[in-house]
């Protein structure tokens, strides 16, 4: 009698192994993917007088970073959960000049964008906006962790926008490795010098910044020698289970 209930137990076994965990959880979420990882990274050039750039009133997106084409092309399906930003330190003087002259404290916000035709790009989601001011000088890069993820297709691009200034920004790079597309017509790509303080302030008067969901505004100006210093994670979504077989099949 013990040997025959050892023989169905091992039977039992057998047939749970043959049928590849049939009560075993379904497909596992593939790894996730950071946006904008490179080799090298670039650093800004604050808080130093000279090479201490930002961008402002305007939404960006990289699109050749340090050789890498397409760095915040979304390689698959998925959910962007959290993105970072390499925030500089800089001195009080620098801080106040810049939000007096772009409309006060740097902030920004992440976007998910797809490209069209003649240089049209819808916005099709966004995260809420980030003050960055207590970030400045944060040790490694400030993390932004979303409430709520932003789905992204395949092809989609993820950017960030600027809705007042972003010290995330690094200048005098590889005209042919970097490279960044901004949301500003054609006619607008040529940005005037801050030694001419009237054009400057009459030019940043009005804000490129692609800030409302569900329209399309025109990213007409590639700028090179530059990046934008933010990242993504991105989160592939699951492979859908396959369907189970059906009785008497």
């Amino acid at each position: 009698m013990m040997k025959a209930k050892l023989t169905l137990v091992v039977l039992v076994l057998a047939v749970a192994a043959a049928s590849g965990g049939a009560f075993a959880a379904g497909p596992k979420a593939s790894r996730s993917v950071v946006l904008g990882k490179t080799q090298n990274y670039p650093a800004s050039g604050c808080p130093k007088s000279q090479g201490c750039e930002v961008f402002a009133r305007v939404s960006g997106i990289q699109m050749k970073a340090d050789g890498v084409d397409h760095p915040f092309r979304a390689p698959t399906d998925g959910q962007v959960v959290a993105w970072w930003l390499k925030l500089p330190a800089m001195r009080s003087t620098q801080v106040k000049s810049f939000s007096d002259l772009f409309g006060g404290p740097p902030a920004a916000r992440l976007s998910i964008l797809r490209r069209g035709k003649g240089g049209r790009v819808r916005l099709v989601r966004q995260s809420a906006t980030e003050q960055l001011q207590s970030h400045l000088g944060a040790k490694g890069r400030a993390r932004f962790k979303l409430a709520e993820p932003l789905r992204a297709k395949k092809g989609d691009y993820v950017g960030v926008t600027a809705m007042t200034w972003v010290p995330s920004f690094a200048v005098g790079l590889d005209p042919v490795g970097d490279s960044w597309l901004a949301s500003r017509p054609q006619r607008r790509c040529n940005t005037p010098s801050s030694r001419n303080p009237k054009l400057f302030a009459r030019y940043y008067r009005r804000s490129d910044a692609h800030a409302e969901a569900s329209t399309v505004k025109e990213y007409r100006c590639l700028y090179r020698t530059a990046r934008l210093l933010y990242w993504a994670r991105l989160v592939p979504e699951a492979p859908a289970a396959p369907p189970a077989d059906q009785p008497g099949r």
